[in-house]
């Protein structure tokens, strides 16, 4: 599901931290600028092969650095069984940052 971010950050916030993956699929050179406290880091190139590491009945919040691969990365875990998925789009990380 597509949400701006506040709406993101509102209802990661909000949601049992024990039933939420929060994911960073941007490259490993952006993330070395930073990254939201207590996230999965697996870039949009490996999800593919590194998807199994998010529990599957995880509530999955999604973020990159505009969207557009948060979006990939929603669709392709969706494909792969994921029920419970959100993706900030417009927008990532740099307007994520302030709302955490």
């Amino acid at each position: 599901m597509k949400i701006n971010c506040r709406e993101f950050a509102q209802m990661y916030k909000s949601a049992d931290k024990n039933k939420t993956t929060l994911l960073d699929v941007r490259n490993i050179d952006e993330v070395k600028s930073g990254s939201l406290p207590g996230c999965l880091h697996i870039p949009i190139a490996d999800l593919e092969f590194r998807y199994l590491e998010i529990p599957s009945d995880n509530e999955v919040f999604i973020y990159c650095k505009s969207g557009g691969r948060a979006e990939k990365a929603e669709m392709f875990l969706t494909h792969k069984g994921f029920k419970k998925t959100r993706y900030a789009s417009p927008g990532g990380y740099e307007e994520l940052k302030e709302l955490f």
